[in-house]
């Protein structure tokens, strides 16, 4: 099955990608995941990107699960839901595509539960709104809920409190400095920022934190996602929930059901769920009262962690997000006595916790990554099988067994690619052969043909040089995004090197 995506290092995506993995390996199937990029991409630092989703064919998937309202968020729903069909496979989509069987959730409520909150229960009355990107159907969707939230509030409507966005970051930070520098709307006068989701909500309080405009005590910001750093972030911040990994398993399920000749539902919505933090001025109300421990628990409790809570810490450190924290929530419940201020406070201990061992174990493998990186770049110049024992030397040690680096043969065609390096436990010097592209991986290389694989865009600046080929794993979407910029560094070099030789 091919999975399109944008981002790897973009958790929303690739937690959705990870979840629709697992229940199609469930199913005896596997995936291959094109993190390739967005159509019509209007950032320059990302061209080139989109080359690796144009590789999906009938001759490499037998059906195709799209990201779409990440994948197709600047062309829209109809040039979408056009490209999956002309592709002539059966076809799902997380997030509208235009002809297209797809599985969302509803932004509508979501959006109104969070204004319902910020006016009845804060009486905030002057609300901001940042939109993500225009040409999304839930960005659109998640206005008009804004819109008519207002309405049903009798609060009137002013466009200078709704900005721009595009579900990002830097979006947050530009929104700040187009609300109160460009448009000169006084702080005082605003109660609360909307951001459409986490991560502009992310930038909004990153940038009011260095104006010294304090959150949630001078201004209240919520977001839209409850993506994993929401909990642990200073404020912890109030959210809508998205069920993204049930989103990924039942998205796999309608499309393994379209393969095998059931019909599936046109459009499927899932409910979301408003979460309360500090962001907004709350210490969470909703929370069940303590459970009593029953007596073996006590004891077991006193004298050393359960069971499942060391598999879960081990599974954290994985990079599960989020497993300790579920696995150590009763335990918390109960030691806060019922709390709310208590638990809260618990429960980020806990994911602060956990959240230093990932980063612990990420910082170890960004180390190997940048042994990897200084060995490539130390035997880029000289004999280029020793690229592929470079490879096979690291890549091991970071869980890989297999790699694929390919060049596009030809400058601007990406109908054919060029072995460049690469290894697995058959291939430790391989032939430099060329290949069609949409084979994804060349002849030989059986590990990678029999497995779930991630195939990622390989670029240097605006350029698209060719594509790698790796195992899929439990790995954080980052760590291949990084990956795929040190192997462009040595495609690149390697074409310098072709030029030199050539004068």
């Amino acid at each position: 099955m091919g999975v399109l995506s944008y981002f790897g290092s973009d958790e929303y995506e690739w937690t959705i990608l990870q979840s629709a993995r697992a229940a199609i390996e469930r199913a005896g199937g596997t995936v291959i995941a094109f993190v390739g990029g967005a159509f019509a991409d209007p950032h320059p630092d990302h061209a080139g990107r989109e080359a690796v989703l144009e590789l999906l064919d009938r001759s490499n998937a037998d059906g195709v699960l799209s990201i779409s309202n990440v994948v197709g968020q600047f062309v829209g729903p109809a040039a979408m839901g056009a490209w999956l069909t002309q592709k002539g496979l059966p076809a799902c989509s997380v997030g509208a595509a235009a002809g297209i069987s797809s599985i969302g959730i509803d932004d509508t409520d979501g959006v109104t539960q969070l204004m319902r909150h910020l006016v009845a229960h804060h009486d905030y009355r002057r609300i901001a709104f940042i939109r993500g990107t225009m040409t999304n159907p839930e960005a659109q969707a998640r206005y008009e809920a804004y819109v008519r939230s207002l309405a049903e509030h009798r609060i009137a409507y002013d466009p200078e409190l709704v900005l721009p966005g595009e579900f990002t970051r830097e979006s947050g930070v530009s929104a700040i400095y187009e609300l109160f520098d460009s448009r000169q709307v006084p702080v005082d006068t605003i109660d609360a920022i909307v951001a459409s989701n986490d991560y502009t909500a992310f930038g909004v309080i990153e940038e009011l934190s260095r104006r010294r405009i304090d959150v949630p005590d001078a201004l209240a910001v919520v977001g839209f996602d409850d993506m994993p750093g929401a909990r642990i972030h200073v404020p912890t911040l109030t959210t809508v929930r998205q069920p993204l990994e049930r989103l990924g398993a039942e998205s796999a399920r309608l499309l393994l059901g379209l393969l095998a000749g059931t019909s599936a539902p046109f459009t499927t919505s899932l409910t979301t769920e408003l979460v309360l933090r500090r962001s907004c001025g709350c210490t969470p109300t909703d929370l069940p009262p303590p459970m009593e421990p029953a007596e073996d628990e006590e004891t077991q409790v006193a004298d050393k962690p359960s069971d499942d809570m060391l598999h879960a810490l081990a599974a954290e450190i994985r990079g599960s997000k989020g497993e300790f924290a579920r696995a150590l929530d009763p335990l918390l419940r109960r030691l806060a006595a019922g709390s709310a201020r208590e638990l809260e406070q618990n429960r980020r201990i806990a994911d602060e916790l956990a959240t230093r061992l990932r980063l612990a174990r990420e910082d170890l493998i960004h180390d190997y990554l940048h042994r990897l990186a200084r060995a490539l770049q130390s035997r880029m110049f000289g004999p280029q099988a020793l690229l592929s024992t470079t490879l096979a030397e690291h890549l091991p040690k970071l869980g890989l067994e297999a790699c694929v680096v390919s060049e596009f043969a030809t400058p601007g065609s990406h109908a054919e690619l060029k072995l460049a390096f690469g290894f697995d436990a058959q291939n430790l010097q391989p032939q430099m052969l060329r290949y069609p592209a949409k084979d994804i991986v060349p002849p030989g290389f059986d590990y990678l043909k029999s497995r779930s694989v991630v195939v990622l865009p390989l670029r240097y600046e605006d350029k698209a040089l060719g594509l790698a080929v790796l195992p899929a794993s439990d790995r954080d979407g980052s760590f291949y995004d990084t990956l795929a910029e040190v192997l462009g560094s040595v495609l690149k070099a390697l074409e310098v090197r072709r030029r030199a030789d050539a004068r």
